[in-house]
């Protein structure tokens, strides 16, 4: 396996959508590029696991869509900043603002941007994005410190890093499969258990 350099990151971009090596990031305002990732910014919805509303959640037992409750905070056109305060030691659900379309031969790694790490915001807990994934990713973000903390819609807060899969010619990928229990996204989920 190997990273994606900005180069072919840039070059996948500029594929045409029915090409299955063709990467889609969208809205990609200000072309946000590393050297070998992408930033990703927070979007505007939030899955906020509210203490008073679910007494227990059973997982394979009951079901758990409800859970937790979903917070819109809007992104305005002149590009206002609203925020979510998240408190110490919290966590929630949040969306990426861009939506991904992911190659068949292409896993992605979604990383808390260094700066949100020196706040002790981690968005690492199911970093893992597999080939012919699409819709906005979906964020588990935590506040590990001791303060609370302003996470603001629409600012760059993950890096996505572009792994190569090495596939052999007989394991090449030659259709468009979309798969999986949180393909097609376009807000955080909630959790779904396969018995």
């Amino acid at each position: 396996m190997s990273v994606l350099s900005k180069k072919e990151i840039e070059v996948r971009l500029k594929k045409s959508p029915e090409d299955l090596e063709s990467i889609i990031i969208t809205p990609l305002l200000d072309e946000k590029f590393d050297h070998d990732s992408v930033d990703l910014r927070l979007g505007c919805y939030f899955r906020v696991p509210a203490v008073s509303t679910t007494e227990c959640v059973k997982p394979y037992q009951d079901t758990v869509e409800h859970y937790p409750e979903l917070v819109h905070k809007p992104y305005g056109q002149d590009r206002e900043v609203n925020t979510l305060i998240l408190q110490p030691h919290h966590a929630v659900l949040a969306s990426t603002l861009e939506y991904i379309k992911m190659p068949g031969d292409v896993s992605g790694q979604i990383l808390t941007k260094s700066s949100w790490a020196r706040l002790f915001i981690s968005i690492a807990s199911a970093p893992w994005i597999h080939p012919f994934y699409r819709g906005c990713l979906t964020l588990e973000v935590t506040n590990l410190g001791n303060v609370p903390v302003a996470l603001p819609v629409g600012k760059p807060m993950a890096q996505l890093v572009f792994i190569k899969l090495e596939l052999e010619d007989e394991d090449k990928i030659k259709k468009d499969v979309i798969e999986g229990s949180y393909a097609g996204a376009v807000m955080p989920e909630a959790p779904k258990f396969k018995a």
